[in-house]
């Protein structure tokens, strides 16, 4: 017997949309990757740099791609915050915001690292930090920004009695709910406080602890590209038939 294949027009065009969306999720996961490694290479590349003398001047220039830094300066320990929904390593808990006070006034937000939630969530965690004029080194970058903002910002309720006890919760807050929250002046960045500093908490800014690593990304492309394969192949063996 001789072979034909004819298949229906709506199945050449479902296969092809199919296997064109299954395509652009896995060189959607492929860039993501890609990106993923870029952000770990500066990190790296970051850490043995020589460090940014900072000061309230220097600290605007704050960049999304993180440099080394160092600066002096006194911890606010008695106003700090706790950015919210922090994972690390399947585990909710919060990042720790610590103001430190510059030598003209200026605050400069230190986040000194991840800390567990534990019971309720009114019940924070108390987070002692190291008193008089101390000299850190770190990571300056810009603030963090979530992948999208909803309902006001962080300085909306501050007329609500539990917004004005410390320490106090904050998602994503921008520089003018910071600026709010602390009614005087915040220098636009945070100091990811060096792994090795005393007075801080879990830190691996190189982990990317509330990410997917690379290789996920790229595991998942796998996938997606293993999914229209299928597709393609089931499209040809039930439209290639024997004629009688």
């Amino acid at each position: 017997m001789d072979w034909t294949f004819r298949p229906p027009l709506w199945s050449i065009f479902g296969t092809a949309a199919g296997c064109a969306l299954l395509m652009t999720a896995g060189f959607w996961q492929i860039s993501r990757g890609e990106q993923k490694q870029q952000l770990l290479a500066q990190y790296d590349a970051a850490q043995h740099a020589a460090p940014l003398r900072l000061n309230s001047a220097s600290a605007a220039l704050a960049r999304a791609q993180p440099q080394a830094a160092q600066v002096a300066g006194e911890y606010v320990a008695e106003h700090q915050l706790l950015l919210d929904g922090q994972v690390l390593n399947g585990r909710v808990g919060y990042d720790v915001w610590t103001p430190l006070k510059l030598a003209d006034g200026a605050l400069l937000i230190v986040n000194r690292g991840w800390i567990q939630q534990t019971g309720a969530r009114s019940d924070l965690p108390t987070m002692p930090a190291p008193a008089g004029t101390i000299e850190l080194r770190g990571l300056w970058r810009v603030l963090p920004e979530p992948a999208m903002r909803l309902g006001h910002g962080d300085c909306e309720s501050t007329s609500n009695a539990a917004m004005k006890t410390w320490p106090r919760l904050v998602e994503y807050p921008t520089i003018e709910d910071l600026n709010c929250i602390y009614g005087g002046r915040v220098v636009a960045g945070e100091l990811l406080l060096s792994p090795d500093a005393p007075g801080g908490f879990a830190r691996d800014w190189r982990a990317l602890p509330a990410e997917m690593p690379p290789g996920r990304h790229y595991g998942y492309a796998a996938q997606w590209f293993a999914f229209a394969a299928t597709l393609f192949g089931f499209f040809i063996r039930l439209n290639f038939k024997r004629k009688s």
